[in-house]
């Protein structure tokens, strides 16, 4: 019988997924907004409306990087 992982970490002979800066934060995006859209709380939607419009703020900061001026976010290396 093997040992469990521990809560929290992963098993070392997992490969780690790596994804990029702008399509994290997109997805992060599209979420806020999709919860700003569907909830039927008035204060919960102001937030998420919210946090949707400073992930927008935050991407365009990222593309606007100096390092990220061609790689559209992607990191060199």
């Amino acid at each position: 019988m093997s040992n469990p992982t521990p809560p929290g970490q992963r098993p070392s002979n997992t490969a780690r997924i790596k994804i990029p800066t702008e399509a994290l934060l997109n997805a992060a995006r599209s979420a806020a907004q999709k919860l700003a859209d569907l909830s039927r709380d008035p204060q919960v939607r102001e937030e998420a409306a919210n946090v949707a419009r400073a992930i927008a703020k935050l991407l365009q900061a990222v593309k606007n990087a100096p390092g990220n001026r061609n790689g559209a976010g992607q990191k060199k290396g």
